[in-house]
């Protein structure tokens, strides 16, 4: 048989049982998991997917150029209507906790009475998914009268907002299922401010040090 005695053939004969066991284990765990696999874990796999995807899109150069923007602007106006004002609300809360001046609208007629506070130099940043808004599309072009920097955030899309931008951030998130499609793109967006939020954290002591401050000064008034 090739074996060179019977502790050799003892010996193969327990690499093989356990080969054979391993395998099956391996085969059975595979199965278990097809089967029982909870929609949760499917959800986090597709969100990391539109994270990654989203990122590929958007240049550290561009990303950090939009960063050194808001971090450099006298005043940020930050605008979304229905969904896309709970990423412009959040957001404009974390500059504000920054200590950058932050005007935050979900109202046309009031955001282009905004407007006529602001100086060369300022930010607009519009928060609209599709890119379609011609209300959104006139608030960036009076924007640009007064020589202020637009940055808009849109799904990575040809669409009209886009056209207006000075800095563009672009989400990449599809699924053919209505209701998931929505939350791979809030996750893919967040992920994305988030990563703005660190870079204007981490690149100014003295802003660091004011949201040290206001942590602090909140802390009180949300935990009496």
């Amino acid at each position: 048989l090739g074996f060179k005695g019977y502790p050799d053939l003892k010996y193969s004969i327990g690499e093989a049982v356990a080969r054979a066991d391993n395998g099956a284990a391996a085969v059975a765990a595979t199965t278990s998991r097809d089967a029982n696999r909870a929609p949760g874990n499917e959800l986090w796999q597709r969100k990391s997917e539109a994270e990654e995807e989203t990122r590929l899109i958007n240049p550290p150069e561009a990303v950090r150029a939009v960063a050194d923007a808001i971090g450099d602007a006298g005043k940020v106006f930050i605008i979304g209507f229905g969904e896309d004002d709970l990423h412009a609300r959040a957001f404009a809360w974390r500059l504000s906790l920054l200590g950058i001046p932050t005007i935050h609208n979900f109202d046309a007629a009031h955001m282009t009475a905004s407007v006529s506070a602001a100086a060369a130099g300022d930010v607009l940043l519009v928060f609209c998914e599709d890119g379609t808004q011609i209300a959104l599309s006139q608030i960036c072009h009076q924007f640009h009268k007064i020589k202020g920097k637009v940055v808009t955030v849109t799904r990575h899309t040809s669409n009209a907002l886009r056209a207006h931008a000075d800095l563009a951030l672009l989400v990449s998130a599809h699924d053919d299922r209505p209701h998931i499609e929505p939350l791979l793109y809030r996750s893919a967006l967040q992920h994305l401010l988030d990563g703005i939020f660190v870079m204007l954290c981490e690149g100014s002591k003295k802003r660091f040090d004011i949201l040290q401050e206001n942590l602090e000064r909140i802390q009180p008034v949300l935990n009496p």
